[in-house]
C-alpha cells in the first residue's frame, strides 16, 4: 500500500510538472477554450490529472486510518478501504516499471498465494473455535410464547428482551432497541411505567392504549442500580415525584396478588410474564 502511494505520488508530480510546462508553452493568460455542447470551459486541471479518483482514496484512507486510532471500533470503515486501495497493485498504470505483463502478473499471484496462507491458518483456527451461550431462563420463556399465545399477541417489555423475543418468538411488539425515534420514546416511557409507582390501574390503561396483550416483567429491573439513586425506582421519583414513596409497581407485579387488571401466566427465576385483562 506504501508502495502504490509512494508511485501516485511521482505520478502525480510528473503530471504537475508536465501541465506547467504546457501551460507556458501555449502562453499565459489564453481564454479557456468552450465546450460547443455545454459551453462551460473545458478545465485544464481535469485533463492534467488523470488520478483524481485515486487521490480522493488516499484522503479517505488518511480519514479512516486516523478515526481507527482514535476509536479501535472504527477500524470497520478501514478495513475494506485498505483492501481496496491494495487492489491498485494489479494496475499496469502504477506498476508498469516491474517489468512485462506476465512478470507484473506473477508477482501479482505469488502475493495472493503468501497472503492465503495465512488467511487459510485464520480461517482453520476460527472455526475450531467451539462457542456456547445459554440462557436458560429466556429460553423457557420464548418457547412459551410460541407455545402458549397467538402469532398476533402483542407483548412489552424491557427492550433487550423484545428484541429477542421479536426474533425468536416472532411476535408482534410495541418497543424494540434497533429503531429510535419520537413516538417509540414515548411508547417506551410508557411500557416502562412497570417499573414507576404508579397504581396498576394507571398502569393498565397505559397498556391498553398501546393494545398490549401481555407485558414481560424483569424482575432484576426492578432492584438493579449501578449506583444510589440509579434504580428504576427511584428515577420514576425524579419523573413522577407525586408517587414517591409508594411501593414500586414492579414489586406487586412479581407479587401473588396481581389482579384484578393483570394475569400471571408464566413465572421461572428471571421473568414475569402479565396477562393484561382487558
Amino acid at each position: 500500500m506504501i508502495t502504490v502511494v509512494c508511485n501516485f505520488v511521482v505520478k502525480e508530480y510528473k503530471s504537475w510538472l508536465n501541465m506547467e510546462t504546457e501551460a507556458k508553452s501555449s502562453g499565459a493568460g489564453e481564454p479557456k477554450p468552450k465546450d460547443n455542447k455545454t459551453d462551460h470551459p473545458i478545465s485544464k486541471d481535469v485533463v492534467g490529472k488523470p488520478n483524481a479518483e485515486v487521490l480522493y482514496h488516499v484522503f479517505q484512507l488518511i480519514a479512516f486510518t486516523v478515526m481507527a486510532v482514535i476509536i479501535m471500533r472504527l477500524k470497520l470503515f478501514l478495513t475494506p478501504q485498505m483492501a481496496l486501495f491494495a487492489s491498485l497493485i494489479a494496475s499496469r498504470q502504477f506498476f508498469s516499471w516491474l517489468g512485462p505483463k506476465s512478470r507484473h502478473y506473477a508477482i501479482v499471484a505469488a502475493i495472493l498465494a503468501a497472503m492465503s496462507i495465512g488467511g487459510y491458518f485464520n480461517i482453520k483456527m476460527e472455526l475450531s473455535i467451539t462457542g456456547e451461550f445459554s440462557n436458560w431462563p429466556m429460553e423457557q420463556m420464548v418457547e412459551w410464547i410460541k407455545a402458549n399465545t397467538h402469532k398476533d399477541a402483542v407483548f412489552c417489555g424491557p427492550m433487550p428482551t423484545m428484541a429477542t423475543g421479536k426474533l425468536s418468538a416472532n411476535r408482534p411488539i410495541v418497543n424494540h432497541p434497533h429503531y429510535e425515534d419520537a413516538g417509540l420514546r414515548a411508547r417506551t416511557k410508557e411500557v416502562y411505567s412497570m417499573y414507576s409507582r404508579k397504581s396498576l390501574a394507571e398502569i393498565k390503561e397505559k397498556l391498553v392504549k398501546l393494545r398490549v396483550n401481555y407485558a414481560v416483567v424483569e424482575q432484576s429491573w426492578c432492584i438493579r442500580k449501578t449506583r444510589e439513586g440509579c434504580g428504576m425506582p427511584e428515577i420514576w421519583d425524579i419523573e413522577d415525584p407525586s408517587n414517591r414513596g409508594k411501593m414500586p409497581a414492579c414489586e406487586i407485579l412479581q407479587g401473588q396478588n396481581v389482579g384484578p387488571h393483570f394475569r400471571r401466566v408464566f413465572k421461572n427465576d428471571v421473568y414475569d410474564i402479565l396477562e393484561v385483562i382487558v
